[in-house]
């Protein structure tokens, strides 16, 4: 039984390993887009792959990210 013990945690730290090699990912993405550029040209490119890379992230956590953002819910007022 010690066997499948160990195989078990094998598993679950590979998949905590790949939790984290794609939240570095992310973050290195974040950290490298040029937020202060209007011009630069692989805007919309980098967005999408920042997004693929976030839902990849969720599917692998399984959260389901809530995008719906409401006036009354964000607390913005005029």
């Amino acid at each position: 039984m010690a066997g499948s013990q160990d195989m078990f945690d094998a598993i679950v730290m590979a998949d905590e390993s790949r939790k984290m090699k794609v939240v570095e990912a992310l973050i290195g993405m974040i950290e490298k887009f040029p937020y202060d550029d209007p011009t630069y040209d692989k805007l919309h490119e980098d967005l999408d792959k920042i997004r693929g890379k976030f839902k990849q992230l969720c599917s692998l956590l399984g959260v389901q990210p809530d995008f719906n953002i409401t006036v009354e819910g964000s607390g913005l007022l005029f």
